[in-house]
């Protein structure tokens, strides 16, 4: 007797076994697609930041910076100044560096940089340093003449000013650097002092002194801890003081000690001597 063998094909597989292996054959399918999508918008984005960056976030030209705020100073100034160089990448610029840049060689005393994507460019916020009183220091040549603004800033007399005069009439004679800090608290109460201020003068020492419409020359010495107080006695003097001892010629106000103020007077002329003949 022989014996037939026979193949059996596989059945079906049951419903759920057959929708398993078909979502996994889905998942995998949108994952390629995903992958595939993701790769063609990173290449098309480092394209376009390419292009972006080598094309057109750059600096080609004067009119793409943009100066605001000051109505002496325009582009031309602002780019010497900040030594800009065109073409220019404009996300190789540094706001702050530019900043120190402009405070360092413009006659300004506020500056904000922006860099500006779109339209690629440049703003430039400038708040300007006015001229408040002229000045006077001592420079490798001799006397220089220049300004100082609000802030006790020196400030040269150029052709860059355009004929800018000082607001006020007081002149600072003998400025220095390290007696900025004082000169600038004076300027700052210079209309509360009683009086109007006229002049402001620092010795080689140090010493300070000033000159008001109502009391002539007052002596502060070189003692910047008392400034405070003596401006106090300077305004309390300023009310106080008898029309007949203010602003004498040959007088003066000495505040060194302000609890002590002494005013000095001229000593009186001598009259000559009257001979009276006996008859």
């Amino acid at each position: 007797m022989t014996r037939s063998s026979t193949k059996t094909s596989p059945g079906p597989l049951p419903p759920g076994v057959e929708r398993r292996r078909r979502l996994r054959q889905e998942r995998k399918r949108e994952r390629l697609i995903q992958l595939w999508r993701f790769s063609l918008l990173g290449s098309s984005a480092m394209a376009l930041g390419w292009v972006l960056l080598s094309q057109g976030w750059t600096l080609r030209r004067n009119d793409q910076v943009r100066v605001q705020g000051s109505e002496r100073l325009g582009v031309e100034a602002v780019i010497e100044a900040a030594q800009l160089r065109f073409p220019q990448p404009l996300l190789s610029l540094q706001p702050q560096a530019i900043e120190a840049q402009l405070l360092k060689k413009l006659p300004i005393q506020g500056v904000a940089v922006q860099r500006r994507l779109l339209p690629p460019g440049l703003s430039v916020q400038l708040e300007d340093r006015r001229p408040l009183a002229s000045a006077t220091r001592k420079g490798a040549q001799g006397i220089e003449q220049g300004m100082v603004d609000r802030r006790g800033h020196w400030m040269a007399r150029t052709p860059d000013e355009h004929g800018e005069r000082p607001e006020s009439d007081i002149q600072v004679l003998g400025w220095t650097q390290a007696q900025r800090p004082t000169l600038s608290r004076l300027l700052e109460r210079r209309d509360q002092l009683g009086s109007p201020l006229q002049t402001i003068a620092f010795q080689a020492n140090g010493s300070l002194s000033l000159r008001t419409q109502a009391l002539g020359l007052v002596h502060f010495g070189n003692d910047p801890r008392l400034l405070d107080q003596q401006l106090v006695t300077l305004i309390q003097l300023s009310r106080s003081l008898p029309d007949h001892l203010r602003n004498q010629p040959g007088s003066s106000l000495d505040l060194r000690d302000p609890s002590k103020p002494e005013l000095q007077l001229p000593a009186p002329a001598k009259q000559p001597d009257q001979k009276t003949s006996e008859r």
